[in-house]
């Protein structure tokens, strides 16, 4: 229903932001980086997710569109609700929860409060075919918006990954080096050579 809210931030609560938009203070509930960071009379720009129920009217927030939708995603899993999503995206950063599915760790997920080792096994199943380890390389380089830039991203991903280098050691070699729209193919590759 409301894509996002930009406004001021009026109070914090334990696991909310009041955000004041023309007057109105809506409460947010978001993760807890977002509450010890979040200043009162700051100005936001919160991503949200409307949970409609029979008894409540919720507003999940995120600081980022990425984290918003890995929180959708993760309760499309059975058994995962808005609140085990936003736990989840409590204890820990989105790049480490897509590393864990990709990497099908079901002890770090499950190191979030709520989560058990099934559940955690559950998020790994139903989600390993909907993350990509290209997820994490955009999330960690937000400010890369260039298309040419993205392509030749890709294309030394898949260049690594046919050379037999794992998704993880792949993308981890490529959020370590800077590529410009005048690099050359071939150039980047070396140098993601020498990172692994």
């Amino acid at each position: 229903m409301y894509a996002f809210f930009k406004g001021t931030i009026a109070d914090t609560e334990e696991d909310a932001l009041i955000v004041e938009v023309n007057s109105i203070g809506y409460r947010i509930y978001v993760p807890k980086d977002m509450i010890l960071s979040g200043r009162v009379g700051s100005n936001i720009t919160v991503y949200t997710y409307t949970c409609v129920r029979e008894d409540a009217f919720i507003l999940y927030g995120f600081s980022s569109k990425e984290d918003l939708s890995l929180f959708k995603l993760l309760i499309t899993v059975s058994g995962v609700g808005p609140k085990m999503g936003l736990a989840i995206l409590s204890s820990m950063d989105s790049n480490s929860i897509r590393t864990a599915i990709i990497m099908q760790d079901s002890k770090l997920l499950s190191s979030a409060p709520g989560v058990g080792a099934k559940t955690a096994g559950r998020i790994i199943l139903e989600l390993k075919d909907k993350v990509s380890p290209l997820d994490i390389i955009s999330a960690t380089n937000e400010d890369v918006t260039n298309e040419a830039v993205l392509n030749l991203r890709q294309e030394a991903y898949e260049a690594l990954i046919s050379l037999g280098v794992s998704n993880l050691k792949a993308t981890q070699a490529l959020n370590e080096i800077e590529i410009t729209e005048d690099s050359r193919i071939e150039d980047i590759i070396k140098l993601l050579l020498t990172k692994i």
